[in-house]
């Protein structure tokens, strides 16, 4: 049986930010003071922030990109075999692109497990 960080994990790959959300925070939310709380609510704010993006909603992407991120790095380079590090410096990237004027076309990230 495939764990819920996996199933977040390739429900995010695919696009479904928001199945992907809602997978991560049922593994979260049993233990929100836990030691892996910023990480889960650091997956969840990227794939929320990659729901915004899709939809066209500037603020709401930089707004949930930057938290996420934030939430994330102190679990750099890698944590429960999820490599953090491109994800951040992708998102790291996409905050950079959203200061501009016109709406930049961004691929989304894609999340890799060990």
């Amino acid at each position: 049986m495939k764990s819920l960080l996996t199933e977040g994990v390739q429900l995010f790959n695919s696009g479904r930010y928001w199945d992907a959300h809602e997978v991560w925070e049922r593994e979260w939310t049993p233990d929100r003071k836990g030691s892996d709380s910023g990480f889960f609510k650091g997956l969840i704010q990227v794939a929320a922030g990659c729901l915004h993006y899709t939809r066209h909603n500037r603020r709401g992407a930089v707004n949930k990109w930057r938290s996420g991120a934030d939430y994330l790095r102190p679990y750099l380079p890698d944590h429960r075999g999820v490599r953090l590090a491109p994800l951040v410096d992708a998102v790291d990237g996409y905050l950079a692109a959203m200061k501009g004027q016109t709406w930049p076309e961004l691929t989304m990230p894609r999340i890799d497990q060990e």
